[in-house]
């Protein structure tokens, strides 16, 4: 009886204890209050003048963000009422220009809430960019889950550019500017840490985001465009006016740490489709019947891609196989593409005008850019049971030379909202109520 009363007792001291040592540990995980801290959004890195580096913070302010201080602020170098202060210095390291930051902005900088690093061209064309990397991601404060892009500009020029105008919290501005992807496809879905890995190992080349200034200018009106896909602009060559003057679009392609060259919003869309990332995206194209109209759609990829390598006697040879579906958003030419006859001639058009894409976006990475970013890489280390045996096939040889087949299945969902299209009713062209001779 004694024994049993002991044990409850024992128990019951467990319990009271257990409810008591949260009270004890319960606590903020920083020396530091939320209002002493200089949030960090975006950071800019370049080669500096007189110093190692240049670097740019873009630091959030909450009182702007909040609605307490619109009208705050000046240009560059100060508060821009839109929530956030830019400011550059120069450092001999990354952390050392975060100390001396906190010199003049009367907060500790913290990089726990920095979304993205803009590295200048320079950077990353001369190899000190996939050096940095490796480097800021030691520190406890970033996140692996920072995308990573690459100005045309210096990075300070387009932070100070970096003024929402929808938005008025510039952090989800460019959380949401970075997820573009998941409904264009016109810049790679690329994380630091995912950067970082594939600068570590053999037979992958990272890609990562272009961005660039907009020149805020249209070309004179003279009513004589001529038919361009919608990606076939890179950063900074978009016709537009108006809204935020900063364009993401495109990608730069590594080889070695380095870069090697860009791609453009089609090509960025087909390498993001043979990694198996591609969500969804819009594409016009002339109409397969009726050649001087243009339909558009809306694509989705169905499933992953099938990707298989096998090695003969000529080298590797790559079957890479793309399944999309899709949905008809309108075509001018009133093509009824319901009709099961020219739903197919659409379907098969459609997959050869993206097959057409991806063996130029494949002769590229090979002949010019001798880069596997399409990852087949990743799919070629079946080939070898050992990590000697892999390196033994020397894959960026194989790549270059590999014979790369590209099959496109295409299947329309829907044809839109209508029934049936119908032409304009014209009695005297002998067009009438009702009738679509298509």
């Amino acid at each position: 009886m004694s024994a049993l009363l002991k044990g409850n007792r024992f128990l019951f001291l467990i319990v009271v204890l257990s409810l008591l040592l949260p009270l004890f540990t319960a606590g903020c995980g920083s020396n530091y209050e939320p209002d002493e801290l200089a949030y960090v959004l975006l950071l800019g890195i370049d080669h500096g003048a007189q110093n190692l580096l240049r670097v740019t913070y873009l630091i959030a302010i909450p009182k702007d963000i909040a609605g307490g201080g619109q009208d705050a602020g000046g240009g560059g170098g100060g508060g821009n009422g839109k929530g956030s202060l830019v400011t550059t210095i120069e450092a001999p390291s990354i952390y050392a220009s975060m100390n001396m930051v906190n010199t003049y902005v009367g907060r500790k900088i913290s990089l726990m809430h920095a979304k993205g690093l803009i590295f200048s061209e320079t950077m990353a064309k001369d190899g000190f960019m996939a050096k940095f990397i490796p480097a800021i991601t030691q520190f406890r404060e970033v996140r692996n889950t920072m995308f990573l892009a690459i100005s045309k500009e210096k990075p300070e020029e387009i932070l100070e550019k970096m003024k929402p105008v929808i938005e008025p919290n510039p952090a989800k501005y460019i959380e949401l500017l970075a997820s573009t992807q998941n409904f264009t496809g016109f810049i790679p879905n690329v994380q630091l840490q995912e950067f970082y890995n594939e600068l570590k190992v053999e037979g992958v080349d990272p890609a990562s985001i272009l961005v660039a200034a907009s020149d805020e200018k249209l070309p004179p009106d003279k009513g004589e465009g001529q038919y361009h896909t919608e990606g076939s602009y890179v950063a900074g060559e978009l016709l537009k006016k108006g809204g935020v003057p900063i364009e993401a679009m495109g990608a730069a392609a590594f080889r070695e740490g380095r870069m090697v060259g860009k791609l453009n919003g089609d090509e960025t869309t087909i390498q993001v489709m043979l990694r198996g990332k591609f969500q969804r995206g819009i594409f016009s194209f002339r109409d397969p019947i009726e050649k001087g109209n243009i339909i558009a759609m809306e694509v989705s990829q169905a499933k992953h891609p099938q990707i298989k390598i096998q090695l003969t006697g000529q080298g590797a040879v790559v079957d890479a196989k793309l399944n999309l579906e899709g949905n008809v958003l309108g075509n001018t030419s009133l093509i009824d593409y319901g009709l099961p006859e020219n739903r197919a001639i659409l379907e098969k058009a459609f997959a050869q005008f993206i097959k057409k894409q991806a063996d130029a976006l494949v002769k590229r990475a090979q002949q010019e850019f001798n880069s596997d970013i399409l990852g087949f890489g990743i799919k070629a280390r079946r080939l070898a049971l050992t990590q000697k045996e892999w390196q033994g096939l020397n894959w960026d040889s194989l790549f270059e030379n590999a014979t790369v087949n590209i099959e496109v299945n295409y299947l329309i969902r829907r044809t839109g909202t209508l029934l049936r299209t119908m032409p304009v009713a014209n009695p005297a062209q002998g067009v009438h109520e009702g009738e679509n001779s298509q």
